[in-house]
């Protein structure tokens, strides 16, 4: 909008408060006569995300990354500003990706809202089974999303971070994601590959879930389901090992 009006004696503040106002007036006008409509707050690629817009629009763009390397701490850390159901995380699976990319790009998206995207028409049968099934996932966890809780295991996501996990607190389980990333130099943007916490050089990381100590669960692996990727569960420590094969993988598991 600019950061002032015009609008007579209105003052810059004046002026843009109103203009706000009346857009989310004529926001909440449109699902008033058309209520079936879904809405999504760009804010600019998810440079701003607002209750004020979020209160009307049902999506809120996360990033316009295209890179699926760099996505996943994005998507991780949304929850600390837009509701789960609420955070679109655009998966971007392309022809050419390797299935470990495929499968690294869908994991991304599954516990947020999945904005699905790519030359999907041009995938070989191998590469669409692997997409239509992080689908079903997503359908079949999608009812739980809106209630559960998010968790961080290793803590908030560093923009560096090898490995990541987030995870959502839901009634008949807990789902948890991890991404194992490979390490880059030289990176203009940022080394994608150091935690200033932990060594996160190995294949395997251990994390607590302290909400499911002395619990007898099992760690089920949801997608992808041939990764190789393995998860032990410590109910006396409370503590969950997830290895991950190679970097550039990652997997959606649920402990209950």
């Amino acid at each position: 909008a600019g950061p002032r009006t015009e609008n007579g004696t209105e003052s810059a503040g004046a002026g843009l408060l109103g203009h706000h106002r009346a857009h989310l007036d004529w926001l909440a006008s449109l699902l008033d006569r058309h209520p079936g409509l879904v809405l999504e707050n760009c804010g600019s690629g998810g440079l701003r995300m607002d209750y004020a817009q979020l209160a009307v629009a049902q999506l809120q763009s996360t990033s316009d990354q295209q890179d699926p390397l760099r996505y996943p701490p994005i998507a991780a850390a949304a929850a600390t500003a837009v509701t789960p159901e609420q955070a679109a995380v655009w998966a971007y699976p392309q022809p050419h990706f390797t299935l470990d990319e495929i499968a690294f790009t869908m994991t991304t998206a599954l516990l947020g809202r999945v904005h699905l995207s790519g030359f999907l028409d041009r995938m070989s049968e191998e590469q669409s089974v692997l997409v239509r099934s992080a689908v079903d996932v997503y359908r079949s966890i999608r009812p739980e999303i809106a209630e559960a809780r998010p968790v961080w295991p290793l803590g908030l996501p560093s923009w560096a971070d090898t490995w990541l996990a987030h995870g959502l607190r839901a009634e008949s389980g807990t789902y948890l994601a991890f991404w194992r990333r490979t390490p880059v130099a030289d990176d203009p943007e940022g080394p994608v590959g150091r935690s200033a916490v932990q060594d996160q050089s190995g294949d395997s990381v251990t994390v607590p879930v302290p909400h499911l100590r002395d619990s007898p669960v099992r760690p089920a692996v949801l997608y992808p389901s041939d990764s190789g990727a393995k998860a032990s569960w410590n109910a006396v420590d409370g503590t969950l090992t997830v290895t991950l094969p190679r970097p550039g993988t990652a997997v959606l598991l649920r402990l209950g």
